[in-house]
């Protein structure tokens, strides 16, 4: 990886895959689309109130050293921009793990011992006594169990975070829908050294409408296993699938008895949902010894336990918002 100077004139740095210099021999070489991205970009670096006045606010932004091109797919686009028609947007949407206490069959983050990790559960030495899925965590936070397929799962959403534009029906089209701003699936990233797939929904509902005006959210789903798809995560031991969305039906409404933010971890509209899930590498062993850390009592029970901690990446393949899940997957060794 190199940067180019970027403190005078606008550079263009392009390099041609195999197939690109195949075309430009004979003569059918043609640009038709591109991907711009801002990966490079700190913008606090942006100076509202500069000293030498507007006209340098922006000066740092525009020296910044920019990334040598690469062949890769995505390799140096991670964070790729959007071109939208309309010109009065504000906000742009977000992606947040919902971890709402009014939602039943979800996994929330460890909150005893405070890791703020999700727990997925190795049960293949704990078939018979379920002495893991019956430990300290299990009645509050739950566990992620390998290949469930009906959970509960991690559950995510997407929409404008904010409190200025109010998570109603007539918002969402406005500021979501007319703007192509909702999600249809999304791409997971996970270690395929103790992970060989993931699981997301179908026939997947998630609203506060079915219950009538008491507001109550409804989540259902079948957890199946996503489709493997190509990407350049660029992180050594990254597979990705992709999972289906859904359509986030948690709607602001005066006459609900149970308010829309307590059911959902947007503040605004909401437009796409996701559950996640996993299937865990079967006869992960020699892996904890390698990557992680054996034989701990983690809860305080006197029981022991084998864990190793990893990190999935979910983004929308159409937003491009993204959220980082530290994963705990843990195993039962004794007591």
């Amino acid at each position: 990886m190199a940067f180019l100077d970027n403190s005078g004139d606008i550079i263009m740095d392009a390099v041609l895959t195999d197939e690109g210099r195949k075309k430009m021999a004979n003569g059918t070489f043609r640009i038709t689309k591109f991907g711009l991205g801002d990966d490079e970009i700190d913008y606090g670096l942006y100076q509202k109130n500069h000293a030498s006045g507007s006209a340098y606010a922006d000066l740092d932004l525009l020296q910044t050293p920019v990334f040598e091109a690469f062949t890769g797919t995505e390799a140096g686009i991670n964070y790729g921009l959007l071109s939208l028609a309309a010109t009065d947007i504000l906000y742009m949407p977000v992606m947040k793990v919902n971890e709402k206490a009014a939602v039943s069959n979800i996994v929330r983050a460890a909150t005893s011992p405070t890791t703020g990790m999700f727990y997925l559960a190795d049960t293949s030495t704990d078939t018979s006594t379920n002495l893991l899925l019956s430990g300290a965590l299990a009645s509050s936070d739950k566990f992620l169990v390998s290949d469930a397929s009906t959970g509960p799962a991690i559950l995510f959403e997407t929409g404008l975070d904010t409190a200025n534009i109010a998570g109603d029906a007539a918002n969402k089209s406005t500021y979501l829908v007319s703007n192509n701003l909702v999600d249809s699936s999304f791409y997971v990233s996970y270690d395929n050294r103790f992970i060989v797939s993931v699981l997301g929904g179908s026939s997947q509902q998630f609203d506060n409408t079915s219950a009538g005006t008491s507001g109550t959210p409804t989540l259902s789903y079948t957890l199946t296993r996503g489709t493997s798809v190509n990407t350049d995560l660029q992180l050594s031991n990254y597979s990705t699938s992709r999972i289906a969305a859904g359509n986030d039906g948690v709607v602001k409404d005066s006459s609900y008895s149970v308010s829309d933010t307590t059911v959902s971890t947007i503040a605004g509209p909401r437009g796409a949902f996701g559950v996640l899930g996993f299937v865990i590498k079967a006869n992960l062993d020699s892996e904890f010894t390698l990557y992680g850390s054996l034989s701990q009592d983690v809860f305080g029970d006197s029981k022991l336990y084998s864990y190793i901690d990893t990190t999935v990446y979910v983004k929308g393949t159409k937003t491009g918002c993204q959220v980082q899940i530290p994963l705990r997957i843990i195993k039962y060794i004794s007591g």
